[in-house]
């Protein structure tokens, strides 16, 4: 890096990804930065992204990885492998998110998503976190994994602590991280567990393709259980905040629902519909990379061992590509979010979010002649930079 371009990286404006406050509304706080400049710096030494072509180019770009950010005693280390040792349990998981096989998942989704909402449109007034969106991530990826339905809340009493490890490291402070690594350190004697019973006994379920996947060499038997853990915990929660960031966008915009209503067919959402909720609020906000060879990034040229946040919440919110970006456009056309990611780590799991959000929003609007907020600011979570979650969603429902 020349020293003018050191001077300019040096000068660019300063965004801190931590801040509570992006917590409530991080839009304006990313158009400010995005407008400014299409690279900004941030906390720890952070080089952030901020505009749609070149966050998107840069989680294609393989000079990009993950490095030591997440080694092989973390949770989620599988979610931070760089080629070669990214591939082997993916191509066994992959083959369970296929299209054909999404798609033969859909009855038993649909026959959750009414269980839950018959119960929900007896109560009147519910959160639809708690009554639906989480209740049938879980159940979904229990089924998957061949979970016990019993042991499904514990699992979700596990994410809040553990999903601060979706953040890097270097970014969470000693207690909190100590707190997050002891109960990850649970849930993997917890995966373990489940997949010694499950070598024992095999089934055609997701867990003990991946064990037998697992056999192929020491990466795959060394990533087992991390993937296990991505798969688990990362599915079932940002699937939740899918489901619950597009049930507020669609209550909070007059006509939304109406509009959502008439574009669904066979009680799932229209995808044109499906997409733009995604791009809209999208339940992963950031990601995180670092340089692993000196590379071109967002026009400055950043050294080997630079850390990157590319602002994936931004991207999506781009004039340059999006027209309107702030308003909620059901049938926007192309859109080329990228709240699923792009390049290797494409989100495995992104058909299956799909799916459970199209019908579990398709559904509610079917079923609920009426449904509207009961709180006028539905709260946040403050618990990682990565994903954008709500606390709980009041709602009032009404049967048609």
């Amino acid at each position: 890096m020349t020293l003018q371009q050191q001077d300019e990286v040096a000068a660019a404006p300063y965004l801190d990804l931590f801040a509570p406050a992006l917590h409530d509304d991080p839009y304006a706080w990313y158009a400010r930065a995005r407008e400014a400049a299409p690279l900004c710096r941030g906390p720890h030494g952070l080089a952030v992204v901020t505009r749609h072509r070149d966050v998107s180019a840069a989680l294609r770009d393989p000079r990009l990885g993950h490095g030591t950010t997440a080694g092989p005693d973390r949770i989620f280390s599988f979610l931070g492998l760089d080629p070669p040792g990214h591939g082997p349990l993916r191509a066994v998981a992959a083959r369970f998110f296929a299209p054909r096989a999404i798609a033969a998942l859909g009855p038993a989704i649909a026959g959750l998503a009414d269980e839950l909402l018959d119960a929900a449109l007896d109560k009147g007034e519910v959160d639809l976190l708690s009554d639906l969106a989480y209740p049938l991530s879980l159940r979904v990826i229990g089924r998957l994994f061949a979970l016990p339905e019993a042991d499904q809340p514990w699992i979700r009493a596990q994410t809040p602590p553990i999903g601060r490890l979706l953040d890097p490291p270097y970014s969470i402070s000693g207690p909190d991280l100590a707190a997050a690594e002891a109960a990850a350190a649970v849930f993997v004697r917890y995966l373990s567990a489940r997949a010694r019973d499950r070598r024992r006994r095999p089934g055609d379920d997701l867990l003990s393709a991946l064990i037998a996947g697992s056999d192929a060499g020491a990466l795959a038997r060394r990533d087992l259980i991390p993937m296990f853990a991505l798969l688990v915990l990362a599915g079932y929660e940002t699937t939740a905040n899918v489901i619950a960031n597009a049930a507020l966008a669609l209550l909070s915009q007059p006509g939304a629902t109406a509009t959502a209503r008439a574009g669904a067919r066979d009680g799932q959402l229209a995808p044109a519909a499906m997409d733009e909720l995604i791009r809209y609020d999208s339940s992963i906000q950031v990601t995180f990379r670092t340089v692993q060879r000196d590379a071109v990034v967002a026009g400055a040229a950043l050294p080997a061992g630079t850390r990157v946040a590319l602002l994936i919440g931004s991207a999506n919110h781009d004039p340059r590509v999006f027209a309107r970006p702030g308003r909620l456009d059901l049938q926007r056309s192309p859109n080329p979010h990228l709240s699923f990611g792009a390049g290797i780590h494409y989100c495995l799991g992104a058909p299956l979010a799909r799916l459970e959000a199209s019908l579990a929003l398709g559904r509610l609007l079917a079923r609920a002649g009426h449904a509207e907020l009961a709180t006028a600011r539905p709260r946040h979570k403050d618990i990682t930079a990565a994903i954008r979650g709500l606390e709980e969603l009041p709602v009032r429902l009404a049967p048609c």
